[in-house]
């Protein structure tokens, strides 16, 4: 438990200035709060933190406030010699050194960091050093017999460093040689008169984590227990001890210990505090400063946009530039422009953009979130939607009170995104623009895996039991594994023991640091001063070590580069339909209103659809009946978590939006915040207006409780905020019950902002278009952009077949690497067949377009250079058919050829008699293994050949719809789907799919808890009932069964 922020006299004299976490990333074995909780039942003034990183460093100092705790910043940092130091940071100099120090260490090596000592000299002004501990910088001199060098190095850092900031660290954890090395370093300062100070080099908070801290450094090293045995630390003194433990451990220098006292008092740094952080200023015509120059900009777009700047037009600008001068926030947005500019060049680049037309009309990224309410952001070219055509408000990305910077995120195909990192890196330098750090975290799989090798546990083993664990909370394990027959007996064995035990204390464990998905922090000064980089896994990119969360908390500005897949799709589909037809598109000037667009997404055939397709968002498309992009932004944002999770609230809407049936505000005062969206909560602006109007909080302040819903662990926030909120209430006449009600509306599930709605909105409504309009070249861009959707490719390929799209085999003389339009059908490409990928289509191009189109198998295999069970793929897949009716024997024929070397191809040998009479695989064999090396059955439906042996009373999904609601039906199909919207304890919705439809089945949880195992498999047999009920047919499952084949049939989407 988290105490509050504390005032309080702190009675121990040992403070602990060397500690590890689990940023240390296989060394330290304890979460930060879990050390600071024991350093406060310690009673230390204050703690240093000191990983081999500054991944943890800010959460670490935010969190030592609510402790009262005064937090010490610092790193351990290995030098080339793979000797230790431990660096602390008396004050923002010493930090920002210390922050360049692992910069440099991590330009050595991203995964090993080495800092060459000569570093150090420059970088020493504002820290203090301490020596290292077993593996220090004077320990390994001490076991080479090298006194006289160590005195020699110390004499050396004492001319760099200031006075009284080098110590000789001492540590005694019982390992061996501890006590002659302790004397020689107790000599060694005696004789360079440098003071001693005690540490406990702390891996762990308490002594029962010591064999966890084992098993993360055999998962770091990639080896068993058993193998690294030998290097571990054999036993387990490296917690956090009391004063008095320490006093027993270095009685004969008890100015150790007093001097951690003494380092405490001078560090007086603290990073939750101010960096200095600062946006780097944006470039400006001569005579402009930014916020003219933003001035102008808009008001030349809203001439070229509107024809004139009308009043509704002038008064928007007039309050939003009011607000962002306020804010000074001009620069701000004008740096997303330099970038969607950046993003601009690489578009004419690749001939997507047209030089001379405005930035505003086509840019070449989209904007999403809440800043999407931004005219100015609009006329800029950063955002596609005008706000003032859905009356969109500003509260929730600039309110008047705004105290953080707000977050712009823009979506940008992938092909332009991908070149845009790196260019903005290049455009900026690498010092003042990096891509924000994302630190995973271990979860239910994971831990199995990793735990799985350590205790030798057999792969197999743990794939099984990953598959069929369904609660993913670790601390429950050992439950699950006994809800398993095959794992029900092994959980008392001493490896699985051991494994369950671990598997709690691994909970959300930072695991590594990665690369987010796209944030990218610029800055005016160098970011090693304020945050230490390195280079990312792909190169020209570089990441901070700071997650999203520290970077909020440091107050830097977060631009987020995402990419958006079906902004690929769309272009790629208006290219289909300009080379195949003819026709140029603008989809940005399509109807908005088109009615055979809304007819399709009313009837439930949006599968493939950009946020439509989902079988959540296929019923709302019936129920909702969505006539304008309107109504459409509801329809993307109601199939949201934090829509859901309002009991009947997603019903409720629909009735009184669809149908006018009458509902009452628990309170007047409800009314500006859920008016719009006839009394539910729908998107997290909402949230904002209905806290700040029944309590009077600021809208700002109330933001921030918002957020602080969605945090972990948050229970007694969650409390402060209630005791915040109804005393606010109160105060505006709202009874104590009602305040209640309405803050109980208020969740940390995810929503959208209502801006975010309307914008999705519109990339759905284009997306929707070309599959009314252009199916042909919908579909085509929608398979050569996967994976972007909800469905295997099995179903899309059905979904096709209803719009009147034929999927053709893949054709070793007529097929690219991606699909292709072949008639009035989609011909597949060799990238979808098992195993062939990008490379070795290439290669089948290259050679088909050097030498000619291949004759025979033969002719393929002696002139091409691939594997051979890639071949075999290639046959199953139907691709050779032409050219080998019979695929047996043309597997039989790939075998008797020699493929060719590097540089030569094989002639060709004779085939006579020898060849056998070979009788072709059935039909049914080739559909099996055209799933196997495709994942889908170009010709039909597996169903055709089951359906005659099933019994005559199972129906087509078809069929299911003319039953009448309450009667008993049977179903079977592939699942394709299974959503468990409330996890795996609550209701599960199954979609099977057959050779006519598809249809939804509902399964209560002690339904599904009875059928789990049936549901893994990929052919199922249904009985239940038929529900009407939110005016869509679904079948209300009360038995399950599987059917053969049960392995190489495409897998169904889990959401959860």
């Amino acid at each position: 438990m988290v105490p509050s922020k504390l005032l309080m006299q702190f009675n121990s004299k040992y403070v602990e200035l060397h500690s590890h976490s689990f940023y240390s990333f296989g060394e330290g074995a304890s979460h930060i709060d879990e050390l600071l909780n024991r350093a406060y039942e310690l009673d230390y003034p204050a703690m240093a933190l000191t990983d081999y990183n500054m991944c943890g460093a800010l959460e670490f100092s935010r969190q030592s406030n609510n402790f009262g705790i005064k937090p010490i910043t610092g790193a351990e940092i290995i030098l080339e010699d793979d000797s230790h130091i431990v660096l602390l940071a008396k004050n923002k100099i010493g930090y920002s050194n210390i922050s360049q120090l692992l910069t440099l260490a991590n330009g050595s090596d991203r995964r090993e960091p080495r800092l060459d000592s000569k570093y150090i000299s420059q970088y020493a002004s504002g820290t203090i050093l301490l020596t290292g501990s077993q593996n220090g910088l004077i320990s390994n001199a001490i076991k080479e017999n090298k006194t006289e060098k160590a005195k020699s190095v110390l004499k050396e850092l004492r001319e760099c460093f200031e006075d009284n900031s080098i110590y000789i660290e001492l540590n005694r954890n019982f390992m061996h040689g501890d006590s002659s090395r302790i004397n020689s370093l107790i000599s060694i300062a005696s004789d360079v008169k440098l003071p001693l100070v005690a540490t406990n080099n702390v891996h762990y908070h308490i002594s029962n984590r010591y064999k966890l801290q084992n098993v993360l450094a055999s998962i770091r090293s990639n080896e068993s227990l058993d193998a690294l045995a030998h290097t571990l630390k054999i036993n387990s003194e490296f917690y956090l001890k009391s004063e008095l433990q320490m006093q027993n451990l270095f009685k004969s220098v008890p100015n150790a210990l007093t001097n951690t006292l003494k380092i405490s008092n001078v560090c007086d740094f603290n990073l939750s505090s101010d960096l200095g952080y600062e946006l780097p200023s944006p470039n400006v015509p001569d005579g402009f400063t930014p916020f003219s120059y933003l001035e102008y900009l808009c008001y030349e777009a809203a001439q070229r946009r509107y024809g004139e700047v009308n009043n509704s037009v002038d008064n928007r600008l007039k309050e939003e530039l009011r607000l962002i001068k306020k804010h000074n926030l001009a620069g701000f947005m004008l740096l997303y422009r330099e970038i969607v500019l950046i993003a601009r060049e690489i578009s004419i680049e690749m001939g997507k953009s047209e030089l001379e037309e405005p930035i505003e009309i086509r840019s070449p990224g989209r904007g999403r979130g809440s800043s999407v309410a931004m005219l100015t952001g609009y006329l800029i070219g950063i955002s596609h939607v005008d706000p003032l055509l859905y009356n969109l408000t500003l509260e929730r990305f600039m309110p008047d009170d705004l105290k953080t910077l707000p977050d712009i995120d823009i979506d940008f195909p992938r092909s332009i995104r991908e070149k845009l990192i790196p260019r903005v890196h290049e455009y900026f330098g690498p010092q003042f623009a990096v891509l924000t750090g994302m630190i995973t975290r271990y979860k239910l799989k994971g831990i199995l895996r990793d735990l799985g090798k350590v205790f030798g546990i057999p792969d197999g083993d743990i794939s099984t039991l990953s598959r069929q664990v369904h609660n993913s909370d670790p601390s429950l394990l050992k439950s699950e594994m006994l809800s398993i027959p095959e794992f029900k007996k092994v959980v008392d064995l001493p490896e699985w023991e051991n494994i369950i035990s671990l598997a709690s204390q691994l909970k959300n464990a930072p695991k590594a640091l990665g690369q987010h998905v796209g944030g990218m922090i610029l800055s005016s000064s160098p970011i090693s001063e304020m945050v230490p980089f390195r280079r990312s896994a792909l190169d020209g990119r570089y990441i901070i070590d700071w997650d999203k969360d520290s970077i909020a908390d440091a107050g830097f500005a977060k631009i987020d580069i995402l990419s958006l897949p079906v902004l690929d799709q769309i272009d790629e589909a208006i290219l289909l339909i300009k080379d195949t037809k003819n026709e140029l598109v603008d989809i940005s000037q399509i109807d908005p209103e088109d009615s055979d667009v809304f007819d399709m997404i009313n009837r439930g055939l949006s599968k493939g659809v950009f946020l439509l397709q989902s079988p959540a968002q296929l019923k709302m498309g019936q129920r909702l009946r969505s006539r304008n992009l309107n109504d459409l932004a509801y329809q993307v944002a109601l199939i949201r978590p934090g829509v859901g999770v309002q009991g009947n609230s997603v019903s409720q809407f629909v009735d009184r939006y669809r149908y006018g049936i009458p509902w009452e505000y628990d309170h007047y005062l409800e009314k500006r915040a859920l008016e719009r969206t006839c009394g539910i909560i729908v998107w997290q602006e909402q949230v904002v207006q209905l806290i700040s109007d029944m309590s009077g909080i600021s809208q700002a302040e109330s933001d921030e409780m918002r957020r602080g819903f969605a945090r972990s662990n948050n229970e007694s926030l969650i409390r402060s905020y209630w005791n915040r909120f109804r005393k606010g209430a109160i105060g505006n006449g709202i009874s104590e019950d009602i305040a209640h009600k309405i803050f109980s509306k208020i969740n940390g599930q995810y929503m959208f902002p209502e801006s975010h709605s309307h914008a999705f909105a519109v990339s759905a409504y284009q997306s929707a278009w070309l599959k009314t309009h252009y199916p042909l070249e919908f579909y085509i861009s929608l398979i050569n952009n996967q994976p972007m959707g909800f469905y295997p490719l099995e179903t899309l390929k059905q979904d096709a077949r209803k719009f009147g799209i034929d999927f053709c085999n893949p054709n070793i003389n007529l097929s690219h690497g991606k699909c292709t339009i072949n008639g009035n059908a989609l011909l597949i490409g060799f990238e979808f067949i098992k195993g062939v990928g990008v490379h070795n289509s290439k290669n089948i191009l290259d050679e088909r377009n050097a030498r000619g189109p291949f004759d025979s198998v033969g002719d393929f295999v002696r002139r091409v250079q691939i594997k051979p069970d890639v071949i075999e793929a290639i046959i199953f897949s139907g691709a050779f058919d032409l050219v080998e009716p019979n695929r047996k024997l043309a597997l039989w024929k790939s075998g008797f050829y020699k493929g060719p070397s590097e540089y030569q191809i094989t002639l060709p040998i004779s085939m006579d008699e020898s060849t056998p009479d070979l009788m072709d695989f059935s039909e049914y064999e080739k559909m099996i293994l055209e799933y196997d090396s495709m994942g889908m059955y170009p010709k039909g439906h597996i169903m055709e050949f089951i359906r005659p042996s099933l019994p005559k009373n199972v129906l087509s999904t078809y069929e299911v719809y003319s039953v009448e609601e309450g009667e008993t039906v049977s179903v079977c199909g592939i699942g394709i789907a299974r959503q468990h919207p409330r996890g795996h304890k609550g209701t599960v919705f199954v979609t099977v799919e057959d050779e006519c439809s598809d249809v939804q089945l509902i399964l209560w949880p002690d339904i599904h808890k009875k059928y789990m195992g049936v549901l893994e498999d990929p052919i199922i047999l249904a009985k239940g009932k038929i529900s009407r009920q939110d005016g869509t047919t679904s079948v209300v499952v009360f038995h399950l069964e599987t059917l053969e084949p049960k392995n190489g049939l495409p897998s169904a989407h889990n959401w959860h």
